[in-house]
């Protein structure tokens, strides 16, 4: 039997045809070959808790280009054949970065897909691992990566309010195409983007796990914020998008009174639990 790749029988064929066939459907499989350069400036905003290791990788890329599609999975079985691909990319320079596994494919939480961008977070039961990859036409591929250390900044059990977010990257430093990442609390019903011109997106929401693609540019002087809404519709939170958490001079504490997120302050604010 032959494999994919190799044509049926030649014996009608002129000499050299089958391997002629077998060319060409590899170059219309993988694509023309695309040369190294020097990949655009672009923010990853990333992951703002302390205590984060974070390691870039680039490389040529010749897997196939995406269109301009957008797709949000939430969970390991709503992914694409690229997101699943570009997942196990990611895990393999997790495992360089880390010397034992924090994460493996089954926990993804979301996988976010638009044109030449996937953003990936996986979320297992003591450990984040966040994926931050763009394929650039005729550029090279770059890979931005974040997970959690052994030190006090990720609470697994624990959100600072009702919305945690882990992962926000942007094409422009002030703004411009958007993907956020994150964890809500069983208190949010319906988290928003407000782009703060009138424009909004709403998140899709799974499994205390949320994803936003932003329907058009999000501008830093429009001051974006997330905001949450209870069941009954009643707006619970509200944090500026751009704004460390760390800026946003806030602290939580646990039932027992312990801060769990923030320096302490007069005011410190509940942590919220988080399941799945």
């Amino acid at each position: 039997m032959n494999d994919l790749f190799t044509p049926p029988a030649g014996r009608d064929l002129p000499p050299g045809r089958a391997e002629q066939m077998r060319a060409e459907l590899l170059a219309d499989i993988t694509g023309p070959a695309r040369p190294a350069r020097p990949v655009r400036g672009r923010v990853g905003v990333g992951l703002v808790l302390a205590g984060v290791v974070a390691v870039a990788a680039t490389g040529v890329s010749a897997w196939s280009g995406r269109g301009g599609e957008q797709l949000l999975a939430l969970g390991p079985d709503e992914m694409s054949p690229t997101l699943r691909a570009a997942a196990e990319r990611c895990l393999l320079e997790g495992q360089d970065m880390h010397p034992r596994p924090l994460v493996a494919s089954a926990d993804l939480a979301v996988g976010a897909e638009r044109a030449d961008h996937v953003a990936l977070l996986f979320l297992s039961e003591h450990h984040y691992f966040a994926c931050d990859e763009w394929d650039p036409p005729g550029e090279s591929r770059s890979m931005s990566l974040a997970a959690d250390t052994d030190g006090p900044a990720w609470h697994h059990d624990w959100l600072p309010g009702p919305v945690d977010r882990l992962l926000l990257t942007s094409t422009e430093r002030d703004g411009g195409d958007v993907v956020v990442i994150g964890r809500v609390s069983a208190r949010v019903h319906q988290l928003v983007l407000d782009h703060g011109d009138g424009r909004k997106t709403v998140a899709r929401i799974a499994d205390g796990a949320f994803g936003i693609i932003a329907q058009g540019d999000i501008h830093e002087a429009d001051h974006p914020a997330l905001v949450s809404y209870d069941s009954a519709g009643r707006e619970i939170d509200r944090r500026p998008l751009f704004v460390p958490f760390d800026r946003l001079g806030r602290c939580y504490v646990d039932p027992e009174g312990t801060i769990v997120y923030g320096t302490p302050g007069p005011a410190c604010r509940p942590a919220e639990p988080w399941t799945r």
